[in-house]
C-alpha cells in the first residue's frame, strides 16, 4: 500500500474511533441537553451489554447504566478527544461505576433487622424523618414532565422492566431509559436544592 493509501486507512480509523459526529459532542459539553440525549441514544444499549456482561444481572445492569450517564452528564464538560472514542470514555465511567458499586455492596440484612422491628420498631425520629423524605420526592415528583413522571412510577413503583414500560408506552426502550435518564437527573437537582 501506497502512502497515500497508508494515510487514507488511518484518517478513517480516526474517523470510526471519533463515532458521533464531533459537533454533537461539543454541543453536549456546552450544555445542550438534546446533544446529550443523543449521545446517550447512541450508546446507552453498548454501555449497558458491556455492564450486564460484568455484573450478570438485568436490574443491576438497568441501574448502572442509569449511573454511567449520570456521571458522564455531569463531566461531559471534561471531555477531550485524546485517541480514543467517545464509547470508550464511557466504558471506563462504567468500568469506575462497578468498581465503585462492589465497594459498597454490603451484606443482605434481614428486613426485620433493617427497620429495627426485632427491637422494638423504628424510632418516632425515624419515622418522621423518612416521611420528610417520601414527602420532598412526591413534591418532586410533580416538577417532573407527565412522561418522565410516568416512567418513574412504572419502573420503580410498578418494578417493570425498562423493556416493558416500553411496550406499555408505546416506545423503544432508548426513549424510555432516555426518560428516566432526564428523570432521575431532574430530581436530583431538585432535591439537592431542597436539602
Amino acid at each position: 500500500m501506497n502512502s497515500y493509501g497508508q494515510a487514507k486507512v488511518a484518517v478513517l480509523q480516526q474517523a470510526a474511533e471519533i463515532g458521533p459526529v464531533p459537533d454533537v459532542i461539543d454541543r453536549a459539553r456546552a450544555g445542550d441537553r438534546a446533544a446529550f440525549a443523543e449521545l446517550y441514544d447512541t450508546y446507552a444499549d453498548q454501555v449497558y451489554r458491556y455492564v450486564l456482561y460484568r455484573v450478570r444481572e438485568a436490574a443491576d445492569a438497568e441501574d448502572l447504566t442509569s449511573d454511567v450517564f449520570t456521571r458522564a452528564f455531569a463531566a461531559i464538560h471534561r471531555y477531550h478527544w485524546q485517541g480514543k472514542s467517545f464509547l470508550a470514555w464511557l466504558y471506563t465511567i462504567a468500568r469506575n461505576a462497578i468498581t465503585d458499586r462492589r465497594r459498597r455492596e454490603r451484606p443482605m440484612v434481614d428486613i426485620e433487622d433493617a427497620y429495627g422491628l426485632a427491637a422494638g420498631g423504628p424510632t418516632a425520629h425515624d419515622q418522621a424523618a423518612l416521611g420528610e423524605e417520601v414527602t420532598a420526592l412526591k413534591g418532586a415528583m410533580h416538577l417532573l414532565t407527565g412522561e418522565q413522571r410516568t416512567v418513574i412510577e412504572l419502573r420503580f413503583t410498578k418494578d417493570l422492566s425498562s423493556a416493558q414500560v416500553a411496550r406499555k408506552l408505546g416506545k423503544n426502550e432508548g426513549a424510555v431509559r432516555a426518560l428516566q435518564f432526564r428523570a432521575l437527573v431532574r430530581l436530583r437537582k431538585i432535591l439537592a436544592t431542597e436539602a
